[in-house]
């Protein structure tokens, strides 16, 4: 049995939500608020294993409960079930731990699915939010490979053509030091972790591959 807490503030997606999960034979609704300053005392009283939490309570903010919860290291997973689709929304939730997002304007069906999934340990991120922030993540890389040199620029080609520092160098007539140092620089503007992602980077934008 999935063991649900609801956070939402409109009554009838509220209802709607309570109606829906008593049809589930494996959900169970253990309580429900549409105050932002109850979340946090209900999580602790009943431990459910999910909370559907809308990002726009009155009196405490969604992100606030999830950094609160976050902070508490309580063991229930939260499902974020909102209408605010803005890339940083999702980011900041994502970053203080929430196990799925999902826009109000999804069906029940999906919904469900999406509760089930995060039921069982996984992840869950509607395709209406992952494509939003995929075209964010593009706009950015965009920005940050156009605040290249030029240098820099036919460097990044090479890396991405799977050249080492030694080829590189040698085709540049410059040292594998100033190489290193370019491609050390590149990942810093580019906030790739190593090389393999500097590659990916790199043959993701048509440069070497």
């Amino acid at each position: 049995m999935i063991r649900l807490l609801l956070a939402e503030d409109h009554a009838l997606v509220r209802d709607g939500l309570r109606l829906l999960i008593s049809t589930q034979p494996d959900m169970t609704l253990l309580a429900d608020t549409d105050d932002g300053n109850d979340v946090i005392a209900l999580t602790r009283l009943h431990c459910p294993d999910i909370l559907l939490l809308d990002l726009g309570l009155p009196n405490l903010d969604g992100i606030a409960i999830m950094a609160a919860l976050s902070a508490e290291r309580l063991p229930t997973r939260v499902l974020v079930v909102t209408a605010r689709l803005s890339p940083a929304s999702v980011r900041a939730s994502l970053e203080l731990g929430a196990a799925g997002y999902l826009p109000k304007s999804e069906d029940s069906d999906e919904l469900l699915a999406a509760v089930r999934r995060v039921a069982a340990g996984h992840q869950y991120v509607s395709p209406e939010v992952a494509q939003l922030c995929a075209a964010e993540n593009a706009d950015a890389e965009a920005a940050e490979l156009a605040a290249l040199t030029d240098r820099e620029r036919v460097v990044l080609a090479h890396v991405g053509a799977g050249l080492s520092s030694k080829e590189i160098a040698r085709i540049l007539g410059i040292s594998d030091l100033t190489v290193r140092k370019h491609r050390e620089n590149l990942c810093r503007k580019l906030g790739s972790r190593n090389a393999a992602e500097l590659i990916a980077t790199a043959v993701r934008n048509g440069l070497g591959g």
